[in-house]
């Protein structure tokens, strides 16, 4: 299935017209707050969500935040954090491998987008570090 036909089918589960734009991404924001980059690449489908500025002030405690929660999401595969220059903002990145449905693609971007909000609170809302951290498949607590 293409990734138009993929990316109307997930329209139709959330009731929004969705097409790719220009440059080949789908932007989705949800509750106002949490924006979701959709880009085919290849087989795969490339969600980002960014979680936050980095302000020279803040860089070495958001850094260290950053790579603290990089570490309990590898463990759960859960995506990973990183850095992009341009824009001085980390962001959040899922790898959907080869979705062949748009009701998958539903359930795989509502845990993304969970997973996501509590990460976004870890930096907005100055959350201690040993917060639990929501995977995709259940809680992992890090000490």
């Amino acid at each position: 299935m293409s990734h138009e036909l993929l990316l109307a089918r997930l329209g139709e589960k959330l009731g929004l017209p969705l097409v790719f734009d220009q440059s080949n991404q789908c932007l989705l924001l949800w509750d106002e707050q949490l924006m979701v980059s959709i880009a085919p690449k290849n087989d795969d489908w490339v969600l980002r969500c960014m979680l936050t500025k980095v302000e020279p002030e803040n860089e070495r405690e958001t850094f260290k935040r950053a790579l603290t929660l990089n570490h309990e999401l590898n463990k759960l595969d859960s995506g990973y954090i990183f850095f992009e220059e341009s824009s001085r903002a980390l962001l959040y990145q899922v790898v959907i491998q080869s979705p062949q449905s748009g009701d998958e693609i539903f359930e795989q971007l509502t845990e993304v987008v969970n997973q996501y909000d509590q990460l976004r609170s870890e930096f907005h809302q100055g959350y201690p570090l040993n917060k639990h951290v929501t995977s995709l498949g259940g809680v992992c607590y890090a000490d």
